[in-house]
Order: structure tokens, then sequence, then C-alpha cells
């Protein structure tokens, strides 16, 4: 089965109901429908929490981690991970992470709507591609 790394931005889109977060909400969906494997790295657990609680209160922010590690598998996120993270020529160091961790869980593919960080992850050595949700969707119609 497809195994893809969740970026934060598409997890909180999905969450949030954000604008244009329909493709967001339809990868989550394919999650729980098990149709793939969502990966997410540890720290996006607590990026999760964080920004909800600032805009929603906490008792929705524990609502969405709690539904967050129901559905997703969490990679976690180590001194080697962070280590091997400050080795890639990646200007940002949480999508670098990111990769790093993505790579560790043996993602194929990352999702995220960061276009900097689709266009600086890829051919990066590493085997996960970093695509929008809607690129992955279309991968996945195609099987």
């Amino acid at each position: 089965m497809m195994k893809i790394a969740f970026g934060t931005n598409v997890i909180l889109d999905a969450a949030m109901n954000r604008p244009d977060s329909e493709d967001s909400l339809k990868l989550v969906q394919a999650v729980v429908n098990e149709e793939i494997v969502g990966l997410v790295s540890a720290n996006t657990i607590t990026d999760i929490h964080y920004i909800v609680k600032k805009r929603y209160g906490d008792k929705v922010a524990r609502a969405a981690v709690q539904s967050t590690l129901n559905i997703f598998d969490v990679i976690p996120v180590d001194g080697e991970a962070c280590m091997e993270a400050l080795g890639l020529p990646m200007a940002d160091y949480e999508d670098a992470v990111l990769t790093a961790c993505a790579d560790r869980g043996g993602a194929e593919y990352v999702a995220t709507g960061d276009a900097s960080f689709i266009e600086t992850g890829m051919n990066k050595g590493f085997s996960a591609d970093v695509m929008r949700p809607s690129d992955i969707l279309a991968l996945l119609n195609e099987m």
C-alpha cells in the first residue's frame, strides 16, 4: 500500500477546513478509507495542537490531535533525524526534518501545499517525491 507523509499544512487544511482544502480533505479521507498509509512526523502533532488551539481553543485542539493520532502513523523525530535534516540542502529546516522523517518512514510521497518545499524537496537523494495533494490524488486515480 502506498505510504504518504503529510506536511502539517495539509493536515491543518483538512482539520480547519481552510480555503481550497478539498484536495487535502480527499487525501486524508483516503487514509481513513485505508486506501493509503498516512504518516506524520511527531513534531506535526505539536504544531497541530498549537495552531488549532490559538484559533479554536484547547478542547478543539486536543480533539484534532486525537483524530490525527487515530488516523495516521507517527514517525518519531529524534536526534538522528534532526542531524540528518541539518545536512540536507534545504533552506527550510522544518521541511528538511519532514523529508528525513518521510525517508525513514518509507514514504513514497510527501504531501504539502508549500510550493517552495515542492521545489526544494525534489531530487535530494531521498525516495519520497514532494507533491501537492491534488497531484497525489491524480496518481491514486490512475491506480
